[in-house]
């Protein structure tokens, strides 16, 4: 009894299993067709197995991309009912991700109507254009900012882009601060010179020195120079006033000696440089300065003369008259009257080294301080009763020296050179009455 009753149990359990089969195969089953733009990738059990698909594929790519995206292509999951279907999660996983493009919100930065760079975020473009102004600001603590301004027409617009064509902070700013560089080439014409073709050309003379192994100024027409320089993006302009102090060079006053001893200068005063508090309106461009302008000033200190009792030196011997001998030493090449190319000599060669101080051999008046072709630097003194003295050939004259200056008898007056027509450092010394020229050694003993 018992045997019969377990195989009737085993075959009603047959039975069910070939029934439940059946079914399963005779009934149609409801599951979830994937599409992308239309093509079928695959099939799910269910809408949130798909949902979860998108989102783990829209969260690995924002995680890639490091921003907010959105998806270009249509995907679709359409309810069917199907007789066995075959369903394929990994199929539609990996359709999605090889059919699928992005997109994201951008920030674009335009300069002159035209896109030169685009970020994630409006904040991160606000703050890239505030740090190139930053960059030019001086830290001096004298120096007070008045503007500052970028010359350029600059916008921030939002923009649907690819998430490829965001770019980072730090390459955005070298970018608008370094441009990208130029290298161009100039050809040295006559006249020109390094540190004119370094302001025309707006490269620095370091610059140009390292690009054409220049280890000075001297350059020759025909030379090919390079020229590399960065065109800047963005030009921020500066406007600052800058507070400092200056000095204010102390005169020098020569007084006659009053005791006609035989030596030389004798400094009596010191004296003292005067100091002044000045302010200066600077425009610059990048960091270059532009313009310098004074607003203000105010003097701190005034200068203290230096007054120089004058020396006397008599050379080559004591003077009969009112003249002292221009010079303390020297040869003399040429003399008086000596017959020339262009007449006869009209005063006397001294030769002396280069720079040896040249003096006025009487007091009077500066007359003329210039310089022509053949006498080169030259000083003329008008002195008392029609007398003048002509002082030629100078490499320099004294810095305070000017026409109509007075001078006293042995004041320095400039330095002996070869400038004009000479054929060696000389001074060529002139003594006139009324305009006719006399012998200067008739004035000395011999």
């Amino acid at each position: 009894m018992a045997r019969k009753i377990l195989c009737t149990g085993a075959i009603l359990l047959v039975i069910a299993l070939f029934a439940g089969s059946a079914w399963l195969l005779l009934t149609p089953r409801w599951v979830y067709q994937v599409s992308v733009e239309g093509s079928p990738v695959g099939m799910v059990k269910s809408l949130e197995e798909y949902k979860q698909i998108i989102e783990d594929i829209q969260s690995r790519a924002e995680k890639q991309w490091e921003c907010d995206l959105i998806m270009n292509e249509e995907i679709a999951a359409t309810r069917v009912r199907m007789w066995s279907p075959q369903l394929s999660p990994a199929s539609v996983r990996a359709g999605i991700e090889a059919a699928a493009t992005y997109q994201t919100k951008g920030w674009a930065i335009v300069i002159n109507g035209d896109t030169v760079a685009i970020v994630d975020r409006e904040q991160t473009a606000k703050d890239i254009l505030e740090e190139v102004k930053a960059r030019y600001l001086s830290q001096n603590k004298n120096c007070s900012l008045v503007s500052v301004n970028l010359q350029e027409a600059v916008s921030i617009e939002s923009a649907a882009v690819t998430p490829d064509s965001l770019m980072d902070k730090e390459a955005v700013l070298a970018m608008l601060v370094c441009g990208q560089e130029e290298i161009t080439s100039y050809v040295v014409q006559r006249g020109d010179t390094l540190s004119g073709i370094s302001r025309s050309h707006n490269v620095s003379l370091a610059t140009l020195r390292d690009a054409n192994a220049i280890a000075g100024d001297t350059i020759q027409v025909g030379q090919v120079l390079s020229l590399q320089s960065s065109k800047a993006l963005l030009h921020v302009k500066t406007v600052e006033e800058v507070a400092v102090t200056e000095t204010i060079a102390r005169a020098v006053k020569y007084k006659a000696n009053p005791d006609k001893t035989v030596r030389a200068d004798k400094v009596a005063e010191a004296g003292s440089d005067g100091k002044r508090a000045v302010t200066y309106r600077v425009v610059k461009v990048n960091g270059n300065e532009i313009s310098r302008k004074q607003v203000a000033a105010e003097v701190t200190k005034e200068p203290q003369a230096k007054v120089i009792m004058t020396g006397i030196g008599y050379w080559p011997t004591r003077p009969k008259g009112m003249f002292r001998f221009p010079v303390n030493g020297g040869t003399i090449s040429s003399r008086f009257g000596e017959p020339r190319s262009y007449g006869p000599h009209r005063g006397v060669d001294i030769a002396n080294p280069r720079g040896t101080p040249i003096y006025a051999a009487a007091s009077g008046t500066v007359t003329a301080k210039t310089r022509g072709s053949s006498y080169g630097r030259y000083i003329v003194i008008q002195h008392a009763n029609g007398y003048s003295t002509l002082y030629a050939h100078l490499s320099e004259f004294a810095g305070s020296l000017r026409v109509g200056s007075s001078v006293v008898r042995g004041q320095v007056i400039g330095r002996v050179g070869n400038s004009g027509r000479s054929s060696g450092p000389h001074l060529h010394w002139e003594v006139r009455r009324y305009g006719e020229a006399l012998n200067p050694l008739n004035f000395f003993g011999n």
